[in-house]
């Protein structure tokens, strides 16, 4: 069996990331980072298959610790998929000229979110091929 892929959610409500390990722990390593500097602190130190990012974060949110991955050489490359309750339709533009793999608005169900992880990471399997 191949090993469990590790993601890394970055979420500054505590509940939302016990929510999120919670959805998420069976079927990944998972990760957790409440800001984001600790969420590049975690990418440096930690290899991950894909990012669950939040906008609204206190500090650095989630554009800015996008653009920052994006603008680092080793994690420019790093899947990362938004998930937020932010809808206004000019941060989200704003947030897909950064080129995440997709924006997925709060709340989700645990089933939509894991299908829509599987999908990618499936089709990421598929592409290697």
């Amino acid at each position: 069996m191949s090993e469990m892929k590790r993601v890394l959610v970055v979420d500054d409500d505590q509940n939302m990331l016990q929510l999120l390990y919670a959805f998420l722990r069976d079927s990944y390593q998972v990760i957790m980072a409440d800001n984001g500097k600790a969420a590049l602190e975690s990418l440096r130190s930690h290899k991950v298959d894909l990012v669950l990012l939040d906008y609204l974060m206190p500090g650095m949110n989630g554009k800015e610790t996008l653009e920052e991955i994006r603008k680092d050489e080793e994690l420019k490359d790093l899947p990362v998929f938004f998930l937020t309750g932010v809808s206004d339709s000019t941060k989200i533009s704003e947030c897909l000229k950064l080129d995440p793999i997709g924006y997925i608005l709060k709340p989700i169900g645990k089933f939509s979110l894991l299908a829509k992880i599987r999908a990618y990471f499936e089709e990421v399997e598929l592409d290697s091929l």
